[in-house]
């Protein structure tokens, strides 16, 4: 590992001189003579606050690549003419900011003309969807979490994790700075990034250009904050808040008491407010953040520094009616969905000369909690505690070869672990004398919930990347911008997960009840699942070219991506287990070399071991090599009118525990069928999206309507039943055979927060059909003896319609917002009680998905007042949480499609009181938060 480190930065720092790196946007404008309207060559443009700048050519224009976005104060000067200044002007990731000068003859010494730029609503050189938030965006938005900010956006699903457009969770990249941030053992983010360190987010939920790789629904792109450099500054923001819901039975229904008051229609604590146990007590949440930045050493090093603590004791409770040693409990009611965390991220920024800047720039977060185990609500000191913490470093330097050229090169690390466990310790007393059932924790006769006993599950895993990244991006002529770049990355994985089992006694015989002692499975064992060492490799190379000219915008680009996950697969796949073989002739040498094993050689001084079997078990997967090929094309049909059309393959390298989970193939010696087992061999996933869209202005207003396909193949799924040598033994692998389509549009209607109010609303119909939802779903479907689905079904995310949007209202020194969303129900899987309710014409069967959730709405508010006192700012504010208490169901029981109602609820002497009743079935409750922000 250490020699492909050595390598990588080796190549990297050759390539600077031929790579590039997005990130920032591009000035161009024309200088002209007021009077006479002739261009004016050689007047100097600068953006103030930096050094970046250039002059006019002959034909007065001038064009500076490489601005980070932000607003700018732009200024033309010209000896014998006024200078004149443009405030306020715009600049976006990856866009054209177009800014004209018109300069008039000098009349009287230090004349100098400021003008206040206007917004420009439609941005003619956008070829494909994205949405794009500005850190001032961010700061008028009800919202606390990136996760808020996203769901609001066109396209995009929330049902267990983020989705773009119809594609899996997994499918996105996240991008901070430049550098991809993704952890790829399951597609997450590998650190939390919070809303207050945003400069710019961008969206790209369309055909995205080639500087984008390893994804393939979409593109979170975030720019973080760099700090002033001529006056330092910050904030500290304070805030408590509490859950406010009416109702009552809640705690009833937790112990399991008033029955009888509250069971309707034979259907217990149904008429119940099931968050009405919660109290109303302020500090039950509470967040502190502070910021600092300013400058260092003058304008030359300059710092941005913000820091963040979150802790809430969640909204879903239990009753400790019993201890973990089955004894009786006090009772009390215990939060189950306690959540905390710790972020922080900083940026030095070093001007080494006018010309090169270097970036040291770190994020980190840390966040703990505990599992809401539902059937654990009586026992709520048994369940598991989770902790997680990531971070990301990495040194950027940007070198402005001239006003027309730049690169950039990155060296980045980010590190993530996850692990869940009880007690850090395996072997802590507090495991002993009782198991996960101990005595009468689990009572006969039907459903019930546990009355003692604790989890006994334990998992860690950690991801370390290693990346260098390089690019060059270049304006070449009046017309060409040009983009190149390449990327190296290292992952490095481990991961451990088991579950204890009894220790054995002095006789050897396992321990349980009263004698209960914790131990953990032999690592041969297929109990224990873990894999260490594994270190897969990455490299990619772009091409890109942005055409502009008056008439038309063609982004054209092509990527290479290579990868190898230097694993390995077993040689003979009818006998995969190294540790315990099934052939005879992998556990005994054939000591008289007849070719097969006699009697007399089953001995056990004659066993072959591991190590012996590792010369010959094992063959090697190959390299993997995609061309992806992007596409984009915008036509301006007006001064505010432009139309867009585009096209893209894409390709993804399936998350990696697709290919190490249950790694080494450990299948017992008993029939059965096991698995999914990991593949390294899978193929790259890929994705065709075509895209037509049309954007108009109307003076403050901008309507964007925009029609895309999404046809997706090599989608991860299972692989059909591997037979062994051992007849009643099979199991199956991750294979890429799934397949999935997206059809939908979107309708957007923006108005620019001018005149003290603006909003932001749109609206998607989309259809989202699949072979499967999870990879697992075709092997857990075979073991009930289904057969391979042939008919595209709704997947799990299918979310036909959705409106969202948000609404702000304010002045220099008060504000308020509504971030709103109206969605459709999502698919579920009905049940075949449910033939009886609807009569004697329905099928005894049902289609996975064919029905549907309720539909949901959720309005959140937020409310400020600002005070000036000097330099500093108090701002005193208020923010409300679904506004109206709505309870928007999440999810419902099968036999009858409602989610407080199910039609084994009738037999009340089988289950435990409130055993029906699910809390997770519903959305977070109403949450007020009340705070007070200083800016200074």
């Amino acid at each position: 590992m250490l020699r492909f480190k050595k390598l990588v930065l080796s190549a990297a720092l050759l390539l600077i001189s031929v790579s590039a790196g997005a990130q920032t946007g591009k000035i161009v404008g024309t200088v002209t003579d007021m009077a006479t309207g002739d261009p004016l060559p050689g007047v100097n443009v600068f953006i103030e606050g930096t050094t970046q700048g250039t002059a006019s050519d002959l034909n007065g224009r001038f064009v500076i690549i490489g601005v980070r976005p932000g607003v700018y104060t732009i200024s033309s000067s010209f000896i014998g003419f006024t200078t004149q200044r443009k405030e306020g002007v715009q600049v976006n990731v990856d866009l054209t900011t177009t800014v004209d000068f018109e300069l008039g003859e000098q009349v009287i010494e230090g004349d100098e003309i400021v003008v206040t730029a206007e917004a420009i609503t439609v941005k003619k050189d956008l070829t494909s969807s994205e949405a794009r938030v500005t850190a001032e965006t961010i700061d008028k938005l009800p919202v606390t979490e990136l996760g808020q900010i996203l769901e609001v956006q066109a396209g995009i699903t929330n049902r267990d994790g983020i989705h773009i457009r119809g594609g899996r969770s997994s499918e996105i990249t996240y991008m901070v700075d430049g550098v991809p941030v993704t952890d790829r053992y399951d597609g997450s983010a590998a650190i939390q990034l919070e809303n207050e360190g945003i400069q710019e987010l961008q969206v790209v939920s369309g055909t995205f250009n080639a500087e984008y790789g390893n994804a393939m629904s979409g593109v979170i792109n975030i720019v973080t904050k760099e700090g002033r450099s001529d006056r330092f500054g910050g904030s500290a923001k304070v805030y408590a808040g509490t859950y406010a819901v009416g109702g009552d039975g809640g705690e009833d229904f937790l112990r399991g008491t008033a029955v009888d008051e509250f069971t309707s229609a034979g259907v217990q604590y149904r008429d119940v407010n099931v968050y009405s146990y919660l109290p109303f007590k302020p500090g039950h949440y509470y967040n502190a953040n502070v910021s600092l930045e300013g400058p260092i050493l003058s304008d030359r090093v300059t710092f941005y520094g913000l820091a963040r603590y979150f802790q809430n004791d969640g909204w879903f409770y239990g009753a400790r009616l019993f201890n973990i040693d089955g004894t009786p409990g006090d009772s009390s009611l215990v939060p189950m969905n306690t959540f905390e965390k710790l972020s922080l991220q900083g940026n030095v920024r070093i001007r080494l000369t006018n010309r090169i800047i270097v970036n040291l720039i770190g994020l980190g977060s840390i966040d703990t909690g505990r599992s809401a185990d539902q059937g654990r609500r009586w026992v709520p000191d048994g369940r598991q505690a989770f902790d997680n913490n990531g971070y990301d470093f990495k040194i950027k330097v940007t070198h402005l070869l001239s006003n027309t050229t730049f690169y950039t090169f990155n060296v980045a690390t980010f590190y993530k672990r996850a692990e869940a466990a009880l007690y850090d310790d395996p072997f802590d007393t507090r495991y002993n004398d009782f198991n996960i059932s101990p005595p009468d924790s689990v009572p006969t006769g039907g459903l019930r919930l546990l009355r003692g006993g604790t989890d006994l599950g334990r998992f860690n895993r950690t991801t370390r990347s290693y990346l260098a990244k390089a690019d060059l991006s270049s304006q070449l002529g009046e017309h060409h911008l040009v983009k190149i770049g390449v990327q190296a990355q290292l992952d490095n994985l481990e991961l451990t997960g088991y579950g204890l089992i009894p220790a054995t006694d002095a006789q050897g015989a396992p321990t349980s009840g009263a004698d209960f002692r914790p131990a953990i499975p032999e690592e041969s064992s297929s109990s224990f699942s873990s894999f260490d060492g594994v270190e897969p490799i990455n490299i990619s190379a772009y091409v890109q070219d942005k055409i502009e000219y008056e008439n038309f915008i063609v982004n054209a680009g092509i990527r290479m991506d290579y990868f190898d996950s230097r694993s390995v697969i077993p040689a003979d796949p009818s006998d995969p287990n190294i540790f315990n073989p099934l052939k005879k002739e992998n556990r005994f040498r054939d000591e008289n070399g007849n070719g097969f094993i006699d009697t007399a050689e089953e001995r056990a001084d004659n066993q072959l071991t591991i190590e012996d079997r590792e010369q010959y078990w094992w063959a090697e997967p190959g390299s993997k090599t995609t061309i992806s090929p992007r596409l984009g094309v915008a036509y301006p049909i007006s001064a505010q009118g432009v139309i867009h059309f585009s096209f893209g393959l894409f390709y993804q390298i399936p998350t990696l525990n697709n290919l190490f989970d249950n790694f080494g193939y450990k299948i017992p010696n008993s029939s059965g069928q096991y698995g999914p087992f990991g593949n390294p061999d899978l193929e790259p996933q890929s994705t065709t999206m075509y895209e037509i869209g049309f954007k108009q202005g109307f003076g403050e207003y901008v309507l964007d309507v925009t029609g895309y396909y999404r046809d997706v193949r090599n989608w991860v799924s299972t692989s059909p039943v591997i037979l062994t040598v051992q007849p009643g033994i099979s199991y199956v692998v991750y294979s890429n055979r799934d397949y999935a389509n997206t059809r939908g549009v979107t309708l957007s209607l923006s108005r620019r927060f001018t005149d003290h109010w603006g909003f932001d609303a749109s609206y998607t119909f989309q259809v989202v059909e699949g072979s499967n939802s999870n990879p697992a779903d075709e092997f857990f479907a075979s073991l009930g003896n289904a057969q391979r689905k042939l008919a595209l079904l709704p997947l799990d995310w299918d979310q036909r319609h959705k409106i969202a949007g948000g609404f702000y209202l304010g002045g220099n020194e008060w504000g308020a917002s509504l971030r709103a969303r109206l969605q459709s129900g999502f698919p579920y899987d009905p049940s075949f009680p449910e033939a009886a309710i609807v009569g004697n014409d329905v099928q005894p069967e049902f289609a996975e998905n064919s029905r549907r959730m309720p539909s949901a709405w959720e309005i959140d508010l937020s409310a400020y007042k600002e005070f000036s006192l000097g330099s500093v700012r108090p701002r005193l504010f208020i923010e409300v949480f679904n506004l109206f208490d709505r309870r928007n169901v999440q999810g419902v029981f099968g036999d009858t499609g409602e989610p407080d109602v199910t039609l084994q609820a009738f037999n009340p002497d089988s289950y435990d009181p409130g055993f029906w009743v699910r809390p997770g079935f519903y959305s977070e409750p109403r949450r007020i938060q009340i705070g007070v922000e200083i800016r200074y």
